[in-house]
């Protein structure tokens, strides 16, 4: 990668959500003066035989960046289009300060790890989280959590086991705690359990968990229904990706903005 002097050779991709071709456009068309755009790809087409690029400009929602990040190795800038936008640090009317920082190449490297999902041989990662959850039409479900320092059973429509990026997501709504992205544990976050006590429980990332269902339900990686699963194992990957952010970009700023946790209410106060 070019990370010195002049960024006008600078090498990108565009990944896009077909909802948001049009802001897309906008970008690509402010992008390709000043720099080499070597592919323009919606998100949920295949990624194959993509020419190497420095980073990948998505333009999107969260969903948009976690579809492109799972299909390639670079860096990741998110532009903002859709609702929240935890993963975007610009917005499509930000593109001259993108560019500018494009050109310095000055950006702060935000690194994240990933969950390793395995059932039946097969091995799935997720940057959020993995669901286990039963039909609608399906009793409520005993989920049997084994981990080195014990068991733990639980009588609830579902858990949610996710990573300190996904703790600001799924888990959350569901009362869990934020978790700041650089913690090393995961957390697992029952769904409507039976005992209004049960609460969720932060583990060490060092863990290996098994969950067994008493019933097949349906597992869900990042968003992405999987598979009827009755055991899954859960550990940290050594997979990690890179969010490329404003040098200025801190953590507790952006979950002040997108869901005004920890925000003062008065000035002053």
């Amino acid at each position: 990668m070019h990370r010195n002097g002049e960024g006008t050779n600078r090498s990108l991709g565009i990944s896009y959500r077909r909802d948001y071709e049009r802001e897309a456009l906008i970008v690509y068309e402010v992008l390709k003066v000043e720099f080499d755009v070597v592919f323009f790809v919606e998100s949920s087409q295949p990624f194959d035989n993509l020419p190497p690029a420095d980073a990948v400009i998505v333009v999107g929602g969260d969903g948009t960046v976690l579809r492109t990040l799972k299909k390639v190795q670079l860096p990741v800038i998110g532009v903002k289009a859709g609702r929240l936008g935890f993963f975007s640090s610009y917005h499509v009317n930000e593109l001259e300060k993108l560019v500018l920082d494009l050109h310095a190449w000055r950006f702060k490297e935000d690194k994240r790890w990933l969950l390793k999902v395995e059932h039946d041989g097969l091995a799935l990662y997720a940057l959020n989280d993995a669901v286990l959850q039963k039909d609608v039409d399906q009793k409520i479900v005993d989920f049997h959590v084994r981990m080195q320092d014990g068991t733990f059973d639980y009588h609830a429509d579902g858990l949610v086991i996710s990573t300190p990026t996904g703790s600001s997501a799924y888990a959350l709504a569901l009362g869990g705690p934020i978790m700041l992205p650089n913690v090393e544990a995961f957390e697992i976050t029952p769904m409507a359990p039976q005992f209004l006590a049960t609460r969720s429980l932060v583990i060490p990332s060092s863990e290996n968990v098994i969950v067994d269902a008493s019933a097949p339900v349906n597992l869900v990686v990042d968003g992405d229904l999987i598979a009827k699963v009755s055991s899954i194992s859960v550990s940290k990957s050594d997979r990690k990706i890179v969010l490329l952010r404003p040098i200025e970009y801190d953590f507790s700023s952006s979950i002040k903005e997108k869901i005004g946790y920890g925000r003062r209410v008065l000035n002053g106060y």
